[in-house]
């Protein structure tokens, strides 16, 4: 959340997943997918049509 809160818009997965220090490929994005889409889910981030997340 703290990656989402201190950007200046929409991130996406990836973006995530590089300031976390992970890898690009699929098998690294997709749990910081998942993640961010429980957040989302859940009222904590904002998901955009374009699979984007922002914070509320």
């Amino acid at each position: 959340m703290e990656i989402v809160a201190s950007s200046d818009g929409p991130v996406t997965a990836k973006d995530v997943a590089v300031a976390l220090g992970r890898e690009t490929t699929p098998a690294k994005v997709d749990p910081v997918r998942g993640q961010l889409r429980k957040l989302a889910d859940r009222g904590w981030i904002s998901r955009t049509g374009a699979g984007r997340y922002l914070t509320r």
